[in-house]
């Protein structure tokens, strides 16, 4: 064997990098045995190796697929800390984005809630069941508006404002609830001629209020027929009979249910019709309807259940003049009928009265009340069966209580039992009297002594003397002043 070392010159010399790859790819004592056989320092015998080199390869090819192993393992370490690193990065940025989406979430929800707040304050959307359908159509008819004398609103906040209203308060007097601790209405009965009664439903003074600001600026605005003489400014039940002064021949017939048969959509379509948006229909419609409902009693508490339908109240200030409006179509018809057979024809609210010269329209009666009948029932109401009245020549003829035999008067028999009311009460005072149904007898007797000078003033005046000199001896309240702002408005003069 050469043991002779090499010259180091005749020996290709490694670079670092080289070295660094033999000794990771191998080892260390592998690496050392290797560059002495190299230089000439260890035996480089031919044939089998020694012990020791074999140990030292032996060793290189274990620790080698130990390194093998090792880089596995490190490859599969640096993978766990990778994926735990990325799971954790994945955390971050999910919980990030959580938080992120929870400050969107809460931004949006605080910015709805303020723009529904805005929105509450300025517009109506929602006004309870079966009535809010029609919130969300706010086109008006402006051209229609004007063309009628209308006044036009742009919105609620406006409406409400023009009412000297919150939106709030509004919202408050329409909204359509089907049970309710609450009511607008108060309601009571009066005895009916006939010992039936009559239910009124007296709004309360918030409702009222607006009720009356809604006929002063739209329902007295609209249009209604000549022939509609029930609570129309400058008419009265005086000017509804005038028209029939001296007619031989008079027939009156009364509508039954005439408020109730009026529903709410009716009245709201009489809204939309003249040209208002369905929404704020909507919302005058409910102003001026009540719901049918009970009054349950629960544990001391007070509870108004709906029952019905919306519908016309009887009390409420609305009411009659949407009758008028609403009835326009049935007048026109029922005066074309009478004019047509030689009739005249006027309404006061459900009473209805036409009248002729009995020598000509006698034979056309059946032919009138047949007319009548149908024009009624097309128009969505119905006749009271039993108050049908046909006075004739010979008979005293009154319409809606005034006699108009020859001119507008009172009946005889009803004058002679008043001034004796008045005789008795100067002869013997007041206490035990009574008049009429009101509970105050003097301002009973004033209230018919004024209706008698409206009818006729040359014998309603003396009677009006009667009552101030007997509420001047007897009636604490009396007040002079008082009377001749009363006795103004009834005579035009003091």
């Amino acid at each position: 064997m050469n043991t002779t070392p090499i010259n180091e010159q005749e020996i290709p010399k490694r670079s670092r990098k080289e070295l660094m790859k033999i000794i990771q790819e191998t080892s260390r004592s592998q690496f050392i045995l290797e560059e002495m056989q190299r230089y000439g320092f260890w035996p480089d015998e031919e044939g089998e190796p020694t012990l020791q080199e074999e140990l030292i390869r032996k060793e290189t090819s274990l620790q080698k697929d130990l390194n093998t192993l090792l880089r596995e393992q490190r490859k599969q370490d640096n993978a766990k800390v990778m994926m735990r690193r990325m799971r954790k990065e994945r955390m971050k940025a999910a919980k990030a984005r959580r938080a992120e989406t929870k400050a969107k979430r809460e931004a949006d929800k605080k910015a709805r809630a303020e723009a529904w707040k805005v929105r509450q304050a300025t517009d109506i959307t929602y006004l309870g069941e079966e009535v809010s359908y029609g919130l969300k159509n706010k086109e008006t008819d402006i051209e229609k508006l004007e063309a009628k004398g209308l006044p036009i609103y742009e919105n609620i906040e406006n409406l409400a404002a023009a009412m000297s209203l919150s939106v709030g308060k509004l919202r408050w007097l329409v909204f359509n609830k089907k049970v309710a601790t609450t009511s607008h209405y108060k309601r009571f009965e009066i005895p009916k001629n006939k010992g039936s009664v009559r239910v009124i439903s007296a709004p309360m003074y918030l409702l009222k209020n607006a009720q009356h600001w809604l006929l002063e600026n739209i329902l007295y605005k609209h249009a209604i027929e000549e022939e509609a003489h029930g609570f129309v400014p400058q008419k009265s039940i005086l000017s509804n009979a005038k028209i029939h002064v001296g007619q031989t021949l008079v027939i009156n017939l009364d509508m039954k249910d005439f408020f109730p048969t009026i529903s709410y959509p009716r009245i709201k379509g009489m809204f939309c019709k003249m040209g208002y948006s369905e929404q704020m229909a909507t919302v005058f419609a409910l102003l001026c309807s009540e719901p049918e409902s009970d009054v349950v009693e629960i544990d001391g508490t007070t509870y108004y259940v709906q029952t019905g339908e919306r519908y016309l109240p009887q009390g409420a200030p609305t009411s009659p003049a949407i009758t008028n409006i609403i009835c326009r179509r049935l007048d026109r018809r029922m005066a074309g009928v009478a004019a047509k057979i030689g009739f005249r024809y006027s309404r006061y609210a459900d009473d209805l009265t036409f009248s002729a010269m009995e020598s000509e329209g006698q034979d056309k009666i059946g032919g009138l009340l047949w007319q009548v009948k149908q024009i009624v029932q097309d128009e969505g109401f119905r006749l009271h069966p039993d108050k049908l009245q046909i006075m004739r020549k010979g008979a005293r003829r009154e319409v809606t209580g005034i006699v108009v035999n020859e001119k507008p008067n009172i009946s005889r028999r009803k004058l002679k039992e008043f001034r004796a009311v008045l005789y008795k009460i100067e002869q013997n005072g007041p206490a035990g009297r009574t008049w009429g149904k009101g509970k105050n007898l003097f301002l009973s007797l004033q209230s018919f002594a004024a209706y008698v000078a409206m009818v006729n003033p040359e014998k309603g005046k003396p009677l009006l003397q009667r009552v101030r000199a007997i509420r001047k001896k007897h009636d604490s309240n009396f007040s002079t002043s008082v009377w001749k702002g009363f006795w103004t408005r009834v005579f035009g003069k003091a």
